[in-house]
Order: C-alpha cells, then sequence, then structure tokens
C-alpha cells in the first residue's frame, strides 16, 4: 500500500550517476558528523552504512517495499533521504535515534534492540504473500547483530519456509566474521560470480534455456555441475549450509557494487529468500573513527573531538574499581557482560583478569545461562547489564538462576532514564519486572558507602538473583554519617510525615525537605515484610515515596501493597514513573514532562503544609 508520506528527493535518486552519488554521500557524512558533534549519538555505524542505504533508497520503492533496519542505530542516512533533518537527532522534541513509527510513515516498525528485524521481516513477508502483495520486504542486519539468538532461530526458520519470496536479508558485515573462502582460486571464482557479466549472462541463459522442456532440463544440469565445482573451491557460508541462498561479498562503498547486489537480490528473491553479503568499514570517511577498533566511536558524546575531562566519578567508573579487589582476591568470581566491555568501562578487568571476564556478544540470555552454570560449579559470577537488555532474560532468571536457587550477582547499569536514547532504552522496567520472581533481591545505591555496603550483601547473600542497579551519573559525595541499614533514616525526629527516596535524585529531594518531615533512603527496593516490620512505619500520618529510577510497578505499588497488609491507616503517596513508555530526549526535561522532577514533587509534598 502507497504511503502517504511522499519525498520527492526519492525518486530523484535513481537518476544520479556514479560521481553524483558519491557527491551526495560526502554530504550525508558531513551532517552525520555535524549531527553526533552537536548532540552525540551513534557515529561509526552510520557513517559505514551511507553508500549501502543510499543504494537500498535507490533500487527500491519506499512508497510500496518495506525497508527495516535492525537495531536503528544504522539509519541516520534513511532519515536524512526520508526528509528528515537529523540536526536535532537525540534532543527533546526533536529527532528519534532510533527508527519511530510515530515519526515517518518510512519507518516500518519502533526498533531499538538487536536481533528482532530477520522475524520482523519473517512476519511482514507472510502478511504479504497471504494477502497476494507482489512488494519486496528488505531486512538490514549489521552490527554483529546476526549473532544474536532471536536472529538465528528467524534464519532457520528461513531456511524451512522457501515459499518467503522477495524476502531480502542484506548483511552489513562491518567486521564481523563469516566463513572465508580459500585460496586464489576461490577469490577468482567468487570475483567471476560477483560480476555482472557473470550474472547478466546467466540470467539471459536462464531464461532462453527455460523456453523448453529439453534446454531446461540441460541448464538445471550444467547448473548443478557448477555448484559441484564451486564447492570444490569455496567453503560454504553458515547461510548456504542452512540451504537459505547467498550472494556475496559485495563491495559497501561502490555504488555500481551495490547495484549489481541488489539487482541480482531482487531477482533471486522472486523465487525465495536471499541473503546479501555487503562488506563496510566502520566509521568509513572519517579516518579516526576507522582507525578504531576498541568501539570508541560506536557510541559518541557531544563534541566528542575535543579533549574533555573524563567523568572519574560516576557509578560506572567507580564499579570498576569496587570489582577489581574482589576479582584479585577470588579466583571464584567471574564477570560476563554482552557485548558492554566499553560501555560499562570494563576494559582494565578484561585486560588483567582475561580468563575470568567473559563477552558473550549481542547473547543476553546466554551471559545469564552461562552464569548459572558457573555458580553451579561453585563460582560466583558476575553479570554486567544494561537494564534495558536485562529485560531479555526474564526467563532465564527464573529458570536457571532462581529455580536452581545459585548465586548470581546482576550489575544493572542504565537504571533509570538514560535520556537520548528514548524509550526502548530507558531503565525504569526491571524492579517491576524481577520483583516476583523468587529468592531475589534488589538494591539501589546513592552514594560510595551505600555502594560499598550493597556489595558486601551480595558477597554473602547465599543464593538466587542478587540485583544492584546503577544509574546513570555521579554518586552522592559529602553525606553526613549515617547508620547503614536497608532503609537509611537520614532524619528521624518523629515527625508526622515520612519520605522514602531512591538513589542519587531521591537524596536530592530529602536534602530540600524541611523537619516537618521524616525522612529515608531505600537501599533495599524490595523489603520483605520483617525488615520492614522492624521500621515500625505504621506510627507515621503520611508516607511518600519518591522512585524517578522506575515505574509505579516497582517499590511504589510493592510498598502500597505491604501497607495495606500491615493494616496501615495513614496516607500513602508515591511519585515514579506511570507504567507506559517515555520518550528520548534530556533527563531533565524528561523528568519535568512526567511530572517526577525534584523542584515538582518538593512543590506537591510542602503544597499542603
Amino acid at each position: 500500500m502507497p504511503r502517504e508520506y511522499n519525498n520527492a528527493s526519492l525518486s530523484s535518486l535513481k537518476d544520479l550517476d556514479k560521481d553524483a552519488l558519491r557527491v551526495l554521500a560526502s554530504d550525508i557524512r558531513a551532517d552525520i558528523l555535524s549531527a553526533c558533534l552537536s548532540n552525540g549519538g551513534h557515529l561509526s555505524s552510520n557513517l559505514g552504512a551511507v553508500e549501502l542505504t543510499i543504494s537500498l533508497v535507490r533500487n527500491f520503492d519506499l512508497q510500496k517495499d518495506d525497508i527495516l533496519f535492525d537495531v536503528g542505530h544504522q539509519a541516520y542516512t534513511y532519515k536524512i533521504l526520508t526528509g528528515r533533518n537529523i540536526r536535532d537527532i537525540r534532543i527533546t522534541d526533536g529527532i528519534s535515534p532510533f527508527n519511530l513509527r510515530e515519526e515517518s510513515p518510512y519507518d516500518v516498525y519502533s526498533n531499538g534492540h538487536a536481533g528482532d528485524c530477520i522475524s520482523t521481516a519473517t512476519g511482514i513477508t507472510k502478511a504479504k504473500i497471504l494477502q497476494k502483495d507482489e512488494t519486496y520486504t528488505v531486512a538490514f542486519v549489521g552490527d554483529a547483530s546476526i549473532e544474536n539468538g532471536l536472529s538465528f532461530e528467524a534464519l532457520d526458520f528461513i531456511a524451512a519456509h522457501k515459499e518467503l519470496k522477495r524476502l531480502i536479508i542484506v548483511l552489513n558485515d562491518n567486521g564481523m566474521a563469516i566463513s572465508k573462502n580459500r585460496g586464489p582460486i576461490s577469490k577468482k571464482f567468487s570475483n567471476l560470480r560477483n560480476s555482472r557479466f557473470y550474472f547478466r549472462t546467466s540470467s539471459h541463459l536462464g531464461k532462453t534455456m527455460s523456453k523448453h522442456k529439453f534446454s531446461w532440463k540441460m541448464f538445471l544440469k550444467l547448473r548443478a555441475l557448477k555448484d559441484h565445482l564451486k564447492g570444490m573451491v569455496i567453503s560454504p557460508t553458515m547461510f548456504e549450509s542452512m540451504g537459505i541462498k547467498y550472494i556475496g561479498p559485495y563491495d559497501g562503498h561502490d555504488f555500481p557494487s551495490l547495484d549489481l547486489a541488489l539487482e541480482k537480490a531482487k531477482l533471486l528473491a522472486q523465487k525465495g529468500p536471499v541473503i546479501v553479503h555487503i562488506l563496510t568499514k566502520k566509521g568509513y570517511g572519517y579516518p579516526e573513527a576507522m582507525k578504531d577498533s576498541s568501539g570508541a566511536f560506536h557510541g559518541v558524546s557531544k563534541n566528542f573531538d575535543e579533549k574533555a575531562c573524563v567523568e572519574s566519578q560516576s557509578f560506572t567508573s567507580i564499579k570498576e574499581s569496587f570489582l577489581y579487589g574482589p576479582m584479585k582476591r577470588d579466583e571464584k568470581r567471574v564477570l560476563i557482560t554482552p557485548a558492554m566491555e566499553k560501555g560499562s568501562s570494563l576494559e582494565r578487568l578484561f585486560k588483567d583478569f582475561p580468563e575470568r571476564c567473559i563477552d558473550t556478544g549481542i547473547s543476553e540470555e546466554h551471559a545469564v545461562v552461562m552464569a548459572s552454570g558457573l555458580a553451579l560449579q561453585g563460582y560466583h559470577p558476575i553479570v554486567d547489564i544494561y537494564s534495558t537488555f536485562l529485560q531479555r532474560c526474564y526467563d532465564e532468571i527464573i529458570e536457571n538462576v532462581s529455580r536452581n536457587k545459585v548465586k548470581v550477582t546482576f550489575i544493572v547499569e542504565r537504571a533509570g532514564l538514560v535520556g537520548e536514547d528514548g524509550s526502548s532504552h530507558h531503565g525504569i522496567y526491571d524492579v517491576g519486572m524481577v520483583r516476583n520472581i523468587p529468592y531475589r533481591k534488589v538494591y539501589m545505591p546513592f552514594d560510595v558507602l551505600s555502594l560499598k555496603y550493597i556489595q558486601e550483601k551480595a558477597h554473602a547473600d547465599n543464593y538466587g538473583p542478587f540485583f544492584i542497579r546503577f544509574p546513570k551519573g555521579t554518586p552522592v559525595f559529602d553525606v553526613p554519617p549515617y547508620k547503614m541499614d536497608e532503609i537509611v533514616f537520614c532524619r528521624r525526629n518523629h515527625a508526622k510525615k515520612l519520605v522514602l527516596a531512591v538513589s542519587v535524585f531521591g537524596y536530592q529531594l530529602l536534602n530540600k525537605l524541611d523537619e516537618s518531615f521524616d525522612t529515608a533512603m531505600m537501599l533495599n527496593l524490595l523489603p520483605d515484610n520483617q525488615v520492614l516490620k522492624n521500621y515500625h512505619l505504621e506510627e507515621y500520618d503520611e508516607i511518600y515515596l519518591y522512585d524517578p529510577y522506575s515505574t509505579k510497578d516497582g517499590s511504589a505499588t510493592f510498598m502500597g501493597d505491604y501497607f495495606q497488609r500491615s493494616g496501615f491507616k495513614g496516607k500513602y503517596q508515591y511519585f515514579a514513573f506511570k507504567n507506559d513508555f517515555i520518550t528520548f530526549g534530556q533527563n531533565a526535561d524528561l523528568l519535568k514532562k512526567t511530572g517526577l522532577d525534584i523542584s515538582t514533587v518538593y512543590e506537591k509534598l510542602t503544597a499542603s503544609k
């Protein structure tokens, strides 16, 4: 069905010659670089996908065909070509950093996590077949998301369903390993079969010989012989071994090569699904990003070209020093992360303890089950994972960790709002998600001392999943002495009102309140009944909970349920996120929009005084 949104520039791309296309690619790279300098963003992955995206838009009809981007952080060029100005990308009320259906009719689905593109494209293709719709569906996969388990499940399904015609998987290979061909003969063979002459000659011969039964049988025998000879000098890729049609690899920065690849893919896809292997260079066109091998230019902050003072006192950086000592002293500790070694500042640990630090790649579920296996053998695994990616591991946490009663510590990075990455990445759902899992413990620090206390609790814990939530940003410093406990009372003058708060923003709110309120910090976000009874909270007339790091289904309703069970007769009110999705933008703006900024909550608390 034609899209409502029409951009005249899309059709004009087909008329551009090779030189004009190169100029366009250069201009787009300048726009991407400028936007990332101003706002931060995913730089190198987008720079590497410019020519490929332009070629996709040239070779398919975006008014009818569907192009889906896995992860979505490779789609900046696509956004530009479909009429969006990325100058204000990632800015409040600006352009989304990922594909977003509400933003453009050209965004086929809203995304943000790796691995779901091929499955989604499979469903769309099946729907088209049922509707007798003969348009193409293209799954653009890259940045190693092909290794995600969901991608392989989809490929396994595709291998068994050759009727999924006009489904094309474009594999943007910017460094991942796929079976390589052997020797000079193999290379020549690959060059031949990827040439325009070979493609057009083969296609013309097939069409001609298919007109007669005898010649068609001869053509099929010749093709079988060719495939046999090819198999003698070229190892089949994993896709061909699965029985999926595969072509490539092609040069992802050469427009004639890309046009040939997509022309061939469209023809082959009329008979069944096909994978097109494209070789690109991450960071292409920007020398510093092209030389990067550690991922420093994958996601950048604004003004990344300037030498800025590194924020050495963030929760993430402090975490490394807290883990280092225990890792050095205790050889039973093993650190696991799903492709977040750099994002979680774990480089030093990986360097110094290489045998006990494991990066599983974009395989979150595997990371958790592997941790449970280590725990079954008496090791103490620590899974360092973003809150948004922890969502993928719900089943494994229940079945493999909790049910087996093994000890696994989860360091939950980016708990709370994450700002510019938006609804697919906000870490506000994990407490509500794990709330009903047996044996779970969930803690969140607000300063260095509370982090140390929580770490010791995790070490002493006997079994079950133990979650330590780390918010983005810096901990509180210069906190007056306090008595460490599951709930830390900052002030208890036996006032009639109590305000419970969570982590850094919570402490900042409590600091503003006068002595008409008792104040306390919740370290244990889901304390059991006995722990809560010890604090005699029923003595208060009014209790308020401020949790700007989770939805209401986390600590907010958990505490409400306790008050109802315990016969609390006073007033209870919470300030937490609604059970909904929150858009992208700067955290301060998002808190203000949701009414959870410190000033707004303070005014509500003090309005009735």
